[in-house]
């Protein structure tokens, strides 16, 4: 929503200014084309690139960050086209699919939305914004603020061995965990077996 608002100010004074929203879900991305379309007042703004669907002029684009990365070599924008990029998740940035098309725009204004900016590898994502925070708010400030509705945690034991998941640069390798906890159904009937034995707790939330 704040990065809307932002590209709404930045194109009073750029009639022209073209958009590349650039994320790594297909849903995101519809959830962002609505969200730009409704404060921009424009239901006709905006085009995906996703999943098959290929913009027609390419001048405000919703893309993915993998349709996008494996288009690089063949695309015929130039370097200045985008005025205004955004890249939500940002924390990624420092991935090699994302450097690629870092490494390509040369857009006016580069905006990025990330909700966990620490990395565990040491990543520095602020090199890529000059070290500039525009905008900053912690959980415990926006929940005390009654930005975020209240929530709670709940933790069950889990059995899953990851003695032999391969530790590189400070982490598990994510290939590898996915293959164990999605590989098989142990972990959802564990999950499932837990909230069944859990006694119902209702809770009332002030909204």
């Amino acid at each position: 929503m704040i990065s809307a608002f932002d590209y709404k100010k930045f194109k009073k004074e750029n009639k022209s200014a073209k958009l590349l929203f650039l994320t790594h879900r297909k849903e995101i991305l519809e959830q962002a084309l609505t969200t730009f379309q409704g404060v921009l007042r424009d239901n006709n703004f905006g085009e995906l690139w996703v999943d098959g669907k290929v913009p027609t002029n390419y001048e405000n684009v919703f893309a993915s960050i993998q349709t996008l990365n494996n288009r690089l070599e063949n695309l015929e924008l130039s370097k200045e086209f985008f005025d205004f990029i955004i890249i939500d998740e940002c924390h990624h940035l420092t991935a090699s699919s994302y450097r690629g098309i870092i490494n390509y725009f040369n857009p006016k204004i580069l905006l990025g939305l990330t909700a966990t900016p620490e990395r565990m590898d040491g990543g520095d994502i602020k090199e890529d914004f000059h070290h500039r925070i525009a905008a900053e708010i912690r959980l415990p400030e926006a929940l005390n603020r009654k930005l975020l509705c209240p929530f709670q945690y709940f933790g069950i034991s889990d059995s899953v061995d990851l003695t032999k998941v391969n530790w590189e640069r400070g982490r598990y390798i994510p290939s590898e965990l996915s293959n164990i906890y999605t590989g098989n159904d142990r972990r959802v009937g564990e999950i499932i077996s837990s909230l069944r034995n859990t006694p119902k707790i209702i809770m009332k939330l002030e909204l």
